[in-house]
């Protein structure tokens, strides 16, 4: 049973012999709250309160339940923006997906020489690059669906790379990526990561990609299936480095470093045999360092 106050004054205590636990007394300011937001009265009782007035009601609304109870959390307006992008990917394009491994030996070795020249350059800028360098042999990789049955292919590899530091996901663009060498590849992201962190990018980075690579390199994550970003017919998936024993012909054991590249691709444009090539060329590329 609920009883009304007349204010937001709790009532004078009563003496009763065997009290009601399940008796609550509702003020009536606090009714009219419960009123204006919807509460329920057994969003009120879970509260654990013998008299509610209107600030406890204030507090539910709010999100503030004291402890014990429900908390009702509201996502920030960047998530709310992925979440917009995941549902349009889920309920437009019908994806598919493959995984390869690469073995990453030759390409430590490249990644020392390549710092020695032109600085900081890690696994994700040769994977960009080596997606790019395969453009011309897989345009339909790289287009741009416009319905079911027509994709636009325009001129270029540009490289929509994920990169999250805990302030929201962006996809900046690495431009024309199979024409420029790989000291500015290396530039853009490293300014991409910068912007990141500031959560200042120009409006022109985030524009015009036509292929996405989303990295997984935290330790641990060996397999990761992206998201086709609408419009793309392709995704690539980068996962973290991995070692591993291996058994030579002669009978000894060296290891060896490898990481696992996945591709989520668009069925209406791309089937898995041509999946699969573009996945092996970008492969050989990357193991021949």
């Amino acid at each position: 049973m609920a009883t009304v106050g007349g204010d937001d004054r709790p009532p004078p205590a009563q003496q009763t012999a065997d009290p009601d636990p399940t008796t609550i007394t509702i003020t009536e300011p606090a009714r009219r709250l419960m009123a204006e937001h919807g509460v329920t009265e057994a969003s009120v009782r879970s509260i654990g309160k013998p008299v509610v007035a209107r600030s406890d009601i204030e507090q539910l609304v709010a999100g503030q339940a004291p402890p014990g109870t429900a908390e009702r959390v509201t996502v920030s307006a960047a998530q709310r923006r992925v979440a917009r992008t995941v549902s349009t990917s889920h309920r437009e394009i019908p994806a598919a997906y493959t995984v390869v491994k690469v073995v990453a030996d030759r390409l430590r070795q490249r990644l020392r020489a390549e710092a020695a020249t032109i600085g900081f350059v890690g696994i994700p800028e040769l994977v960009v690059e080596a997606i790019a360098a395969r453009r011309a042999e897989f345009p339909l990789c790289f287009a741009r669906a416009e319905d079911d049955s027509a994709a636009t292919v325009r001129p270029g590899a540009h490289v929509g790379v994920t990169i999250d530091v805990g302030r929201g996901l962006y996809l900046p663009v690495v431009a024309d990526a199979d024409t420029r060498p790989l000291r500015e590849i290396a530039a853009d992201l490293l300014r991409f990561r910068r912007a990141a962190v500031r959560g200042e990018f120009a409006e022109a980075d985030l524009a015009g990609s036509n292929i996405a690579l989303t990295i997984h390199t935290d330790a641990d994550v060996v397999h990761a299936q992206p998201l086709i970003f609408p419009e793309h017919t392709c995704a690539l998936s980068l996962a973290s480095m991995q070692r591993e024993l291996v058994l030579q012909n002669d009978g000894s054991v060296t290891t060896s470093d490898y990481f696992h590249l996945g591709l989520a691709y668009d069925h209406r444009f791309v089937n898995g045999r041509s999946a699969v090539a573009f996945l092996r060329a970008v492969k050989a590329d990357l193991e021949a360092g």
